[in-house]
């Protein structure tokens, strides 16, 4: 199949004046003065890109500087870039793929520019073309590079070898006269200028695809370029600059915001997450009782927050309460009120909950926690709208919304017997699950570099921020304190690390014990090797990566058959579980007991028994 150059289907959607002053608009100061040759010493080099890869099998994760990343079968690739031809047309199939090709390398640029903000722009923009090589596009030979920052001159020259989309559009095609490695364009054209700041243009003066030995291509700026208007028009210039992380800066926004008013904000950009805000945002103008389910950390109280400010009752009170926090013979009080004289020391009346939050929200927290004789009072207010204080015999009306939370299967505790069947129906109209932050892992560089600026500012420190090695390590740890336990972490960062450090491992260090990794790294003699600083037994891998104690793991290690021996006894761990649930419900007799599916008196007992 011969390829041959189109001209632009409608020329008019391709770069206009407008598009090039933005981008132009936007230029950085280069910060070199002249380079003609990528530096040996600069940052990063090649052994540093290399070990910003992590692999997390047991997640099915692959990361390349925090980016969550996919192998891909090279034959794979070749099918969907034949369908796209074949569906699409030539020129439609091949600037899809140079927008495609655009998005990675500047995604690329931004992510290596964060993780090495001291590079000079030479070394940080020879790390497009070697973490083009890692990821298993294309070798790179440097033919010529300059930058000049005194005229603002940028020119570059590589020769590609062993392309993958040459490889496969001969496969498809057999050779012709245009050439075909669209892609790996887009990305050199979309790396160099989302790090420049102006808007580079690469093209193929030759390419395998046309018969020569290797592919050769020149980079300069756009408007050095004759006839860019062809370049430009695989772009879809208008449409491209508002989707593009170039041009608008969409899913990186969040570390650009001041901080909230209230020193608190939603951010994540996981499947997960924005599915759960989704749902947030759709139940939210309605007046629906809301349950928010999901593990203890995951940010139930932010989501009843921003739900209740994304509502028509954005200007009415939200109340917020902990059912767990309070005592059987005081929670009534404090959701009803009490009428004064009621009981000794009611000098005076008072509102309750419920009446506090009138026109607005009432957020109840672990609401799993409450008796059976406090769920049907609430169940009452949901079916009447009305309350009577404690002590008092005259009903009093009440519009209010409730959004309910727990981290326990209220289903289960139904059939139990701890929850009642007739209020869970009440309370599931609208249930959004929130998942737990191993299930949201593209969200944690977004959030480390949110909760660095936050505690930074509130410590007064500057640390520079975050090692490749520590970014690793968390990107594969467990986290079974989800979104709270990495907010203290880097909290605990920024005080140990000093001013102008790169945070690590050691500043997130507990009572000497470091943090652990699950993950496995990349050498830079390419080979696949354990991030973790000294080797770890299948129950030491086992306990480290879900954060359980060694009691814990001989039971798991028995029950799997890893051991014959169960090596702890029963009592040990009994009292382990105890500890483990009177931690997680913050030494809430009640709720750590039903926890474990016991009683409150079987849990005091076996606390006596220490």
């Amino acid at each position: 199949m011969t390829m041959t150059r189109k001209s632009p289907s409608n020329p008019g959607r391709a770069m206009g004046d407008d598009f090039l002053k933005q981008l132009l608009g936007r230029q950085k100061r280069l910060i070199v003065d002249r380079a003609n040759q990528f530096g040996s010493s600069g940052l990063p080099s090649a052994e540093q890109l290399a070990e910003t890869v992590a692999f997390a099998p047991q997640d099915g994760n692959i990361w390349l500087c925090g980016q969550r990343m996919m192998l891909l079968q090279g034959a794979a690739f070749g099918a969907i870039r034949r369908e796209l031809v074949e569906a699409l047309g030539l020129d439609k199939a091949r600037g899809l793929l140079t927008r495609i090709g655009w998005q990675a390398g500047a995604r690329d640029a931004a992510q290596v520019s964060a993780h090495w903000p001291e590079g000079d722009h030479a070394s940080l923009y020879s790390a497009g073309p070697r973490l083009h090589m890692l990821e298993g596009m294309v070798n790179v030979e440097v033919v010529r590079f300059d930058i000049d920052s005194s005229v603002g001159h940028f020119y570059s020259e590589f020769f590609w070898h062993n392309s993958l989309e040459a490889d496969e559009h001969i496969a498809a095609y057999g050779l012709g006269s245009e050439p075909g490695c669209w892609m790996e364009v887009g990305y050199a054209s979309g790396y160099a200028s989302s790090l420049l700041g102006r808007l580079v243009v690469f093209r193929e003066q030759e390419c395998r695809c046309m018969g020569h030995s290797a592919c050769r291509i020149v980079g300069k700026p756009a408007e050095q370029w004759d006839d860019i208007d062809l370049d430009l028009a695989h772009l879809d210039a208008l449409d491209f600059l508002s989707r593009s992380t170039y041009g608008s800066d969409e899913e990186t926004r969040m570390a650009e915001l001041p901080e909230p008013a209230d020193d608190r904000a939603m951010v994540g950009i996981s499947a997960a997450f924005v599915a759960a805000s989704q749902q947030l945002y759709r139940v939210a103008p309605t007046q629906a009782t809301v349950l928010l389910t999901g593990e203890s950390g995951v940010g139930k109280e932010l989501f009843a927050r921003s739900l209740h400010q994304a509502s028509p009752r954005a200007g009415t009170p939200l109340v917020a309460l902990n059912c767990a926090a309070l005592p059987e013979t005081l929670l009534e009080a404090e959701l009803f009120g009490v009428e004064r004289g009621a009981f000794t020391g009611a000098d005076r009346s008072r509102p309750g909950r419920f009446e506090r939050a009138r026109g607005g929200t009432l957020f109840l927290d672990e609401i799993a926690t409450l008796s059976l004789s406090a769920q049907s009072k609430i169940l009452r207010v949901l079916q009447e709208g009305e309350i009577e204080r404690v002590g008092g015999t005259t009903p009093i009306p009440v519009d209010v919304r409730v959004i309910a939370a727990t981290n326990l299967d209220l289903r289960r505790e139904v059939e139990a017997g701890r929850f009642r069947e007739d209020l869970l129906y009440r309370l599931n109209v609208f249930p959004i699950h929130l998942p737990p932050l191993r299930e949201r892992r593209e969200d944690i560089p977004l959030l480390m570099s949110y909760f660095l600026r936050k505690f930074s500012a509130r410590h007064g420190r500057k640390p520079l921020g975050f090692s490749t090695r520590l970014v690793n390590a968390l990107l594969t740890y467990r986290f079974p304190g989800n979104i709270r336990e990495l907010q203290n972490l880097i909290e605990r960062g920024v005080i140990a690390a000093g001013d102008g450090e790169l945070m690590d491992l050691v500043h997130l260090a507990e009572a000497g014990e470091p943090l652990r990794s699950c993950g496995i790294g990349l050498t830079a003699e390419g080979k696949l090797d354990g991030l973790s600083e000294k080797p770890q037994t299948a129950a030491t891998s086992t306990t480290q990566e879900v954060g359980i104690e060694p009691e814990l793991a001989n039971l798991q290690a028995f029950l799997s058959g890893r051991e014959r021996v169960l090596g702890t006894s029963l009592k040990e761990i009994e009292q382990r579980l105890v500890q483990l649930a009177l931690e997680r419900s913050g030494g809430n007799l009640t709720a750590a007991a039903q926890m474990l599916g016991m009683s409150r008196a079987q849990i005091s007992y076996r606390l006596k028994g220490e």
